[in-house]
């Protein structure tokens, strides 16, 4: 048994009756399919690639043997459990071509070093032979993606004031970011990370959390958006302030061991780069036609999300079946919300981009994103039953993703791109509550017993999921979707403090009723998102005199997380269908 420390306090994570009910009679443990029950039509070569064959498999540092854990010991390492067979087998079946290794090898190179760092001064907690594997496959295979993407004959006009290293429109984070680091964050678009390393310690309210890891945390936000865009001096600047005002983030000094931060931060910063090196082309159409093994894609695309820096609260990752089904449910909601944006900025590390056709009618583009709805949200039951039932935190990665979208509205246009297809679409919302019926109805036992990995695979095809019960748990869910009313006039809605009340019962008013009321005028989505990030701030400003996070902050980004999963979110997955369907809105049309 772990330490007290490690378990997660179960009484804390408040369910209904209901929902209670519901996890305990889920059937998941006994159902639960692994990846090779899965039905697969994908045949793959024989040819096997050891990855030590590769540049970086040659290593001048000797690994650390394992070393005992006063915490918990979830493998061979204690804080690393063994790769998904599925994944390991994908890996090592793909075999790049010339053009793809030499594209990518200087970049491959720096990571290395940055593994080979981490091995000399390893306690031996974390696998980071494991960690590389992952991520220079992960590398390889984006950078793969990058150039298929870029073979296009009918590319995107790149519209580059979608882009993060355009880093402004987030004010609204400032006091999100003194709260959780310490400092003032500068430029406020870093804070994103942080916040949703808060969203993830809410899923089991964590007792303890460290300044250190939401400076971590903040300064992965700087790898990502620092570009070449007019805020790279404000990066800088920042980043040495915070390392400065922070010393323990050095390891020795704090007497821990987070590599997975340092290790995460390497591979974005090479990704970076890579993408980076040279102009590239992106097709217009949604689907990127790539060649490549959608097991491998899939994967890749999972650790692609650093997830594993942010999946438990002391760096553990989780890489088994389930591990990964968190990691890919974290990229999943991000990639619904972001295909639009994703076409004109030539964004390729897309999912939706890599395994859905284009061009199809819209009763199966609706089929198909009515099966990926549904199947991120019966891995956010899975991963709140790991945790209740198996002292597991990493389903947090997938539960949390949606809010990461929505606590940057103006910058990510959210409400601005709805407009777009709303008003283009007369159909929209006929479509949307198709779509959300049609997901709804495949949350049942059948579909908490479908690996995720295997449901977006399923939603790719016609086959349906055999007759089953339906599943209760998101029954309060679905009420918010469809009315939300009664919740929201409790004296203290969604859980949360009664100072916080008006902001949410606002924030649901606006992406509900509001959001419905067919009187808006031209440019609502300009102006929904300006109170979205307004209304968010103020929470953030109310929060703030806490004096740091406590139980209060806890509740509201539960309840914020809940409210980012309910009408605007689901109508995203109806946007999707129609960009696979028509094609997405073009900039002479927007």
């Amino acid at each position: 048994m772990a330490p007290r420390d490690f378990l997660i306090n179960t009484r804390r994570m408040r369910y209904t009756g209901e929902a209670l009910a519901a996890l305990k009679d889920s059937g998941v443990d006994e159902n639960l399919r692994t990846h090779d029950q899965c039905k697969d039509d994908v045949q793959h070569g024989a040819h096997e690639l050891p990855p030590t064959l590769r540049p970086w498999g040659k290593r001048a540092v000797k690994t650390r043997p394992p070393a005992a854990s006063a915490g918990r010991h979830i493998g061979y390492y204690a804080m690393t459990t063994s790769i998904a067979q599925w994944v390991k087998d994908a890996m090592v079946r793909h075999e790049p071509d010339p053009r793809t290794l030499d594209f990518v090898q200087s970049f491959s190179a720096d990571f290395h070093d940055v593994a080979e760092k981490e091995r000399a001064s390893s306690t031996g907690l974390h696998d980071i032979d494991a960690m590389e594997f992952t991520y220079q496959l992960t590398l390889e295979t984006c950078a793969a993606i990058l150039l298929a993407a870029n073979d296009t004959d009918q590319p995107v006009n790149l519209s580059l004031q979608y882009h993060a290293s355009e880093a402004g429109g987030d004010d609204h984070f400032r006091p999100w970011g003194r709260l959780l680091t310490g400092l003032e964050c500068d430029p406020p678009i870093i804070v994103q990370f942080p916040f949703y390393l808060l969203m993830c310690n809410s899923f089991t309210l964590e007792p303890q959390t460290h300044r250190e890891d939401y400076v971590y945390a903040t300064l992965t936000g700087i790898d990502w958006a620092k570009g070449q865009g007019k805020y790279s001096k404000r990066f800088t600047t920042f980043e040495a302030m915070a390392r400065a005002a922070v010393p323990t983030l050095d390891d020795s000094k704090a007497g821990l061991d987070r590599c997975f931060w340092r290790v995460s931060l390497g591979y974005l910063r090479a990704m970076n780069h890579c993408e980076n090196a040279m102009p590239l082309k992106a097709p217009i159409k949604s689907r990127i036609d790539h060649g490549l093994d959608p097991d491998l894609v899939i994967a890749a695309r999972g650790f692609d999300t650093m997830g594993t820096a942010y999946m438990c609260r002391d760096g553990a990752a989780f890489l088994d079946d389930q591990g990964m089904d968190s990691l890919i449910g974290s990229a999943v909601p991000n990639d619904v919300m972001d295909l639009h944006t994703d076409i004109f900025t030539g964004e390729t590390r897309n999912l939706l981009r890599l395994l859905y056709p284009s061009d199809v009618g819209i009763e199966r583009a609706i089929q198909t994103m009515s099966t990926v709805l549904s199947s991120t949200l019966c891995e956010i039951i899975r991963g709140h039953h790991r945790a209740r039932m198996h002292n597991r935190e990493d389903g947090r990665i997938s539960s949390t993703s949606p809010p990461y979208s929505f606590s940057r509205a103006r910058h990510r246009r959210i409400f601005e791109v709805l407009e777009l297809y709303i008003d283009k679409y007369p159909q929209f919302w006929d479509w949307t509550w198709e779509l959300y019926r049609a997901a709804k109805a495949q949350i049942t036992d059948a579909g908490l017993a479908e690996p995720l990995v295997c449901g977006l695979r399923r939603a790719g095809s016609e086959d349906k999921l055999p007759a089953s019960p339906q599943s209760k748990f998101l029954n309060m869910y679905y009420d918010m979707i469809e009315d939300g009313s009664t919740q929201l006039a409790k004296r203290e809605p969604l859980g949360v403090s009664e100072d916080l009340a008006p902001v949410v019962r606002d924030i649901h008013s606006l992406w509900h009723g509001q959001l419905l009321d067919d009187n808006k005028k031209p440019g609502w989505g300009k102006e929904f998102d300006a109170k979205s990030d307004t209304l968010l701030g103020e929470a953030g400003e109310i929060l703030e005199t806490r004096g740091g996070v406590c139980d209060d902050t806890y509740k509201f980004t539960i309840a914020y997380g809940r409210m980012s999963m309910g009408l605007p979110y689901v109508a995203y997955h109806a946007v999707d269908a129609i960009i696979m369907a028509f094609g997405a809105i073009t900039r002479t049309e927007d």
